[in-house]
């Protein structure tokens, strides 16, 4: 299988389950030192990578993950083809933090501008080292079909 689809299908397995309609106060423990660090750091990465400006981030991901996007080059044509294709970030939905297999993860959940139904995930898994060894934007949810959209059409 290919190393960026069996990427892709990890992530949306770890996102899935954190998708579900479980009240905020609930679903919230406090976080660790780790998932804070994480998050602290995804969102200042993501800041950059929204920026297209993703020198930084490309110098902190693994060979792994550097092998999926070929080079920085390509990795910022997929930024910008992103850009054109969706827009800014219009709604932050959700974040969360976890942490699995000595891997912290932050995930963002958000709808962008030319596709505001949609909610896609983007998530970051930093390793022991604090190198990102996780990366990955995915569909979360289509809003589009949602009782309250149709309701509004």
């Amino acid at each position: 299988m290919n190393p960026t689809v069996r990427r892709l299908l990890l992530l949306g397995a770890l996102v899935a389950p954190l998708s579900g309609s479980v009240p905020a106060a609930l679903a919230a423990p406090a976080q660790t030192v780790a998932e804070q660090t994480a998050q602290t750091r995804a969102r200042a990465l993501l800041e950059q990578f929204y920026a297209v400006n993703l020198t930084a981030m490309w110098a902190a991901f693994t060979p792994e993950v550097k092998a999926q996007w070929g080079n920085l080059e390509g990795f910022t044509q997929y930024r910008k083809t992103g850009v054109e294709q969706f827009g800014a970030q219009k709604e932050l939905v959700a974040e969360k933090t976890f942490m699995r297999g000595g891997v912290s993860y932050y995930v963002r959940s958000a709808t962008f501008e030319k596709a505001p139904q949609i909610v896609w995930a983007l998530t970051f898994g930093f390793d022991q080292l604090g190198r990102i060894s996780e990366f990955g934007i995915t569909l979360e949810h289509d809003r589009s079909q949602d009782q309250v959209a149709m309701l509004a059409r």
